[in-house]
Parts: structure tokens; C-alpha cells; sequence
């Protein structure tokens, strides 16, 4: 064992000497489990195109993109005949990504971030045409792809990067700044740049970190097996513990709260209830953080349970769940194992006391 341990100890030594992975700012259009993709990109490429929006930054997002076009576009009137439109649909029933018609020009825009270019851009084209004397009143057709690369689309349509669009509203942005007073609107503009750079850059593990890892898959699974089954026996360790002070059972559930494991603790005499006490192993060095939960019901308010739950502490407290649970955290430096087993003890007989209280208002 002492051998396997020092093979371990090793190898997080070396693991220590690896530079560090590059992580991408999360962006709140980022945060969520699948992010956001191409339907709701362009949705709210639409939105800060539309230079007569709700967002008031003007034309920032609209010149950014001509600017990213040949010069003869630069210097084109801003101002729209309407609301950028979002697929909008042709003869045949394809559906065109973007629509954004100005006084005198009409720009056609296929959003392309992870898929081929494979789109009946002649229908495109050919929709333009039909509608020129119905529509568009003989106006100037700009086809433009929009791609992460800004690869080479079919002849007569313009090809603009993720990149060099980023850039161009960074400019934008940047004077806006400047110039007006900062408003939501710039900021999750500014966020929608964040997200599409994350979008953007492809994410990698240096050389140095690959290589490590895969010349120890097998000492590497040994540490994961060996950390579980040490979180296991320390989680049963404290139940044993808990239940000889308490002289009742204790029933235990193991959860992960960011990869890091949380002990939850509760007795096995409550019913019908979420209260427990959670002992969460944080990873910060000599710091023991405990959360405390209490089921609000029958009756049941936060002030009382905060007559009983760590009356006279300092904690953090707070209401979840639809204000159907009551939270506690407090955080303690140096703890003994002794003094742990002690805070939980103490936890538990106070919910103890609620749930008692509970059972004789239902009863």
C-alpha cells in the first residue's frame, strides 16, 4: 500500500508541474448545458442588427458587418426599410437565414457555424430576383456567409469570418463606450462577442497534458477508484460515529457539488422531509464547510427555524426551492475530526426538535 500510495503522490507531483489549460470566459449565453448554436445566434444577430431596435446602439452591430464586406459597401446608407426577418422562406419553401433590407440595398445572410455549406444559394438568389420589382424596388443584392472561417462561398456571394465579424463590432463597441453611457444593451452585446469567440476557439489540451494523461490512464484510474473509495469510507466512518453519540440511526447519501463530494446526513426516523446536514469537502486547505437544509411545512416559517438552527452562529442564510427550504452554510477553520462530529451531532438534534414539532402539528 505504502508503495502504491508514493506511485500516487508522484504522480500528482508531476501533475502539478503541468501548465495550465486555458479555459475560455463563460458568457451568459454560455452557461447553459448546450449553449447556443446557430437558430438562436442568428436570432440575436438579428436583434443587434436591427439599427432602429429596443437595444438603442444605433447601426454599431449593422456597420460592423458592412465593414466587413469589399469597401463599396462601407459607405452604405444605415438606415433599414424594416426589422431584420428571420427565415424567411422562398418559392420552393427553403428558408433564408436573414433578411436585412436597407433604403437601397437588400442583404441576404446564411449563418454557418458548424454545418457545410449545402444551401440552394441559387434559390436564394433567384428569390431576390423575383421579388425586385415586387419587393425590393430594383435595390442592390448583397449575399454574404457567415462561417467561422469565412471560407470561399459560390460565386457572387460574400464570405465573413466569425473573426473578422468579432472584431469589427469590438471597434464599434469600443467607440460606443466612448461616446454614450454603458446600458444593459452594450453589456450583453459584449457577452454576445464572448459567447461567439468561445464558440470560436476550438478547444485544446496542450501537448504536455495529453501526453501525461495517456502515458497514466491506468495510475490515473487508480487515484479516481482510490479517492472514491476513501470518500466511502470516511462518509461510513462518520455515520458510525454520529449514531454511537446519537444512540440512533443515521442514514447517509453521498452527492457531488461541483465534482467535489458533499456527505449528507440525516436520521432515519424523519419522514416525508429533504432537512438533512451536508459536511461538503470543498478542497480549500483546513477549511470544513457544513450546509443545513430544512423542509419549510405545516406551518413551519423560516424564523422558526431560525430560533433552533444555529441560534447565535454566524452563518449564511437563504430560502430555496420556492421558499419551500430554508438553507444554512458556515464555514470553520482547523476543525478536528471530534469537533466535526460534534457540529453535526448539534445540526441534527435541532432539526431533530423541528421535525418533532412537525409530526405533533400534523398529528
Amino acid at each position: 500500500m505504502e508503495t502504491q500510495m508514493s506511485k500516487l503522490e508522484q504522480l500528482l507531483e508531476e501533475f502539478r508541474q503541468l501548465p495550465p489549460i486555458d479555459v475560455a470566459e463563460p458568457s451568459i449565453f454560455s452557461i447553459g448545458s448546450k449553449g447556443y448554436y446557430e437558430n438562436p445566434t442568428t436570432d440575436i444577430l438579428a436583434f443587434f442588427c436591427d439599427s432602429n431596435g429596443q437595444h438603442m446602439l444605433g447601426a454599431i452591430v449593422l456597420k460592423a458587418l458592412l465593414y466587413c464586406l469589399p469597401e463599396e459597401y462601407h459607405k452604405l446608407d444605415h438606415a433599414l426599410a424594416g426589422p431584420p426577418e428571420r427565415e424567411v422562406t422562398t418559392k420552393t419553401g427553403k428558408r433564408i437565414d436573414l433578411l436585412v433590407e436597407g433604403t437601397n440595398w437588400v442583404m441576404l445572410i446564411e449563418n454557418k457555424i458548424y454545418h457545410q455549406q449545402n444551401n440552394p444559394f441559387s434559390d436564394y438568389e433567384n428569390f431576390v430576383k423575383e421579388k425586385q420589382k415586387t419587393r425590393f424596388n430594383s435595390k442592390a443584392a448583397i449575399f454574404v456567409v457567415l462561417s467561422p472561417t469565412g471560407e470561399k462561398p459560390p460565386s457572387g456571394w460574400h464570405g465573413i469570418s466569425y473573426p473578422a465579424l468579432i472584431s469589427a463590432i469590438k471597434v464599434q463597441l469600443a467607440e460606443q463606450f466612448i461616446s454614450q453611457p454603458i446600458n444593459k444593451w452594450s453589456l450583453l452585446l459584449r457577452e454576445f462577442i464572448l459567447h461567439l469567440e468561445s464558440l470560436m476557439s476550438q478547444p485544446s489540451v496542450n501537448k504536455a497534458t495529453l501526453n501525461f494523461v495517456i502515458k497514466n490512464l491506468t495510475a490515473i484510474k487508480e487515484l479516481q477508484q482510490t479517492k472514491q473509495q476513501a470518500i466511502d469510507e470516511y462518509h461510513h466512518h462518520l455515520q458510525a460515529k454520529l449514531q454511537n453519540k446519537l444512540e440512533q440511526d443515521v442514514v447517509i447519501r453521498l452527492h457531488n457539488w461541483d465534482g467535489y463530494p458533499a456527505l449528507r446526513f440525516a436520521l432515519s426516523n424523519w419522514k416525508d422531509t429533504d432537512s438533512d446536514v451536508v459536511l461538503f469537502l470543498s478542497g480549500e486547505a483546513d477549511i470544513t464547510t457544513f450546509s443545513i437544509y430544512v423542509r419549510l411545512r405545516n406551518g413551519l416559517d423560516e424564523r422558526r427555524a431560525d430560533s433552533l438552527i444555529l441560534n447565535g452562529l454566524s452563518a449564511k442564510r437563504w430560502l430555496e426551492g420556492g421558499k419551500k427550504i430554508r438553507g444554512y452554510s458556515v464555514k470553520e477553520a482547523g476543525m478536528t475530526e471530534e469537533e466535526i462530529v460534534q457540529f453535526i451531532c448539534a445540526r441534527l438534534l435541532e432539526l431533530d426538535q423541528l421535525e418533532q414539532d412537525n409530526h405533533l402539528t400534523t398529528g
